[in-house]
């Protein structure tokens, strides 16, 4: 009884070291260069959500942008997500730009983003701008359209000038 006992706590431990399984591997990631709150497990999770996203099941490249953000690259396209963490409960932000691509028909990678304060940000292209709030939605995070989309002004092309008659030409007068 004991040798299944210890063969069972041996798979187990065995299982806990290997991961949860599936297809994706975290081997090549650097956690010491990844930020001070990020482990394999919320990376795991990340790595999940970025492929997702950016519909892509090739590996993913990490990049930490600072400030517990980071930048998944892969399938010729990218995403941003930040983790926030509150009393040791983590979550993921989605990139807002994959909002943003569906509400003003804008491809994401002619999106540009910009932090408008804490809960808010920016996100303008293809001549449109919106601004996006953070929502907490149960244990996540949602961009919440915060503004109508806008059509960034076009500058008015100048009527043509009227073109005056040649010196020589006088109007004739018609009479009624």
């Amino acid at each position: 009884m004991n040798l299944l006992r210890l063969s069972v706590v041996g798979v187990g431990v065995a299982f806990l070291v290997a991961g949860c399984g599936g297809r994706r591997s975290n081997a090549k990631v650097d956690f010491s260069q990844m930020g001070p709150s990020i482990n394999s497990k919320r990376y795991a999770n990340l790595e999940k959500i970025a492929a997702k996203d950016l519909k892509c099941d090739q590996e993913l490249t990490p990049q930490y942008l600072g400030e517990n953000q980071y930048q998944m690259i892969g399938c010729n396209v990218e995403g941003i997500y930040e983790l926030k963490c509150k009393v040791g409960q983590c979550s993921w932000i989605p990139d807002v730009r994959a909002r943003a691509e569906f509400d003003m028909g804008c491809s994401r990678f002619d999106l540009k983003t910009s932090k408008l304060d804490p809960v808010t940000t920016g996100v303008a292209g293809c001549g449109k701008r919106a601004a996006y709030r953070l929502s907490t939605l149960g244990r996540g995070y949602s961009w919440i359209l915060n503004s109508p989309v806008a059509q960034d002004e076009v500058p008015a092309q100048a009527a043509p000038a009227p073109t005056p008659a040649p010196a020589d030409e006088v109007p004739v007068p018609t009479e009624l």
